[in-house]
């Protein structure tokens, strides 16, 4: 890889691990520290707390306070992952120093493109942005849409015309008003979004780096392979092992804050799901609104379909691993070398899934999105009836 190649990568990676995991991956430690502080103000106060205390104000109808208390659940939602993240802050330095030192050394090693994954992400980035950006509009400018809609049937303050609920303090009747709060709001969730898309794509970094290791790692076994009489073959193959050693140190640290943003997620999303089905279905607003709610169920949804699909790819990787071990050529290798594939084969029984803290039966699979739908209905049909 080039010079300018790697200056790229750790460019990338150091502005990435810095959004979205408050990592201090540069000189300017400041940034990082801000970054924390205002994801979480930006969540807990003017999401959670505002809702609260819009409440708090008056009597509303019942679809309106289940939108409420919608908003701050979500805001303790991802206050509380950013806080696993806060807390788990050195094994999260670990993974990243991890895909930036021993992860390239071993590429290296293999006379491979360090760069491969790296390129994987950008490519991924490039093709999930369009959507992403469809995604945020219909929420950010849903409001925006039902406004010009409801001129002269609704007042400004009605809202339906706002992305989030915060308690009046000015008068929002006035246009130019409406205007500056309307334009602060959504900046404020420019940075929501950018807080949630940063730590996913750091998921996807994770992911496709530990994608990239296990099929080296696979490549190094076959070429131990092709010495499989000798004794050359125990010095390559007893670097796989150690390199399948780093790649489940790997794996350790990032089920230490994983199995806690998935207990989260189960505990939380199902109920935001069911209430703004809920309000999909019940309130009488403009289409413009409905987009508004529509974009916030994929906001909710994506998330843990993807943590759910990192789960089923760490799984399926360590199964593939041990199974390309088994089938290759073994039984007529010298009894030295035998003992090596024993050694390895046991390793890769060790259990990798990525389950949820305190319910270690639920684990992150398409299995558990099964689970979260059946209860969002279940949820949901409560609401309905009351």
């Amino acid at each position: 890889m080039t010079s300018i190649g790697k200056k790229n990568q750790r460019k990338f990676y150091q502005t990435l691990m810095t959004l979205a995991f408050f990592l201090d991956t540069s000189q300017y430690r400041y940034i990082s520290r801000f970054v924390k502080q205002f994801y979480i103000f930006d969540w807990m106060v003017l999401v959670s707390v505002a809702a609260a205390f819009t409440i708090l104000e008056g009597n509303y109808r019942m679809p309106f306070v289940m939108e409420l208390i919608q908003y701050m659940i979500v805001g303790f939602y991802f206050t509380s992952i950013f806080v696993v993240f806060i807390i788990k802050k050195e094994a999260i330095m670990s993974n990243y120093n991890c895909i930036q030192t021993k992860f390239i050394q071993w590429s290296n090693k293999r006379a491979l493109h360090s760069n491969a994954a790296y390129k994987r992400n950008i490519k991924t980035v490039k093709s999930l942005s369009i959507p992403l950006a469809i995604l945020s509009l219909s929420i950010a400018l849903g409001p925006l849409i039902s406004t010009i809609n409801d001129i002269g049937k609704l007042p400004l303050d009605n809202r339906a015309h706002f992305v989030l609920f915060w308690p009046t303090i000015v008068d929002t009747n006035k246009l130019s008003m409406y205007g500056i709060i309307y334009t602060l709001q959504v900046i404020f969730t420019i940075i929501l979004y950018i807080s949630v898309l940063s730590f996913n794509l750091g998921y996807m970094v994770f992911l496709n780096e530990l994608i990239t290791q296990f099929e080296m790692l696979l490549n190094g076994i076959n070429d131990a392979f092709k010495y499989k009489m000798d004794k050359q073959f125990q010095t390559l193959f007893i670097d796989c092992i150690r390199h399948h050693q780093i790649i489940i140190k790997f794996l350790d640290d990032l089920k230490s804050y994983f199995k806690w943003m998935i207990l989260i997620e189960i505990i939380v999303v199902q109920v935001i799901l069911a209430i703004l089905i809920y309000n999909l279905t019940k309130v009488n607003a403009s289409l413009g609104y409905k987009v508004k709610i529509a974009g916030s169920i994929l906001f909710n949804l994506l998330p843990i379909c993807f943590h759910c699909h990192v789960g089923e790819v760490v799984l399926s990787l360590h199964t593939r691993l041990s199974n390309h071990i088994y089938n290759m050529p073994w039984y007529d290798m010298p009894n030295k070398n035998k003992q090596l594939i024993v050694i390895m084969l046991q390793r890769t029984q060790r259990d990798l899934t990525l389950s949820s803290a305190l319910f270690s039966s639920e684990r992150a699979s398409r299995s558990l999105i099964s689970k979260v739908i059946k209860q969002v209905y279940t949820i949901l049909n409560v609401l309905l009836k009351t």
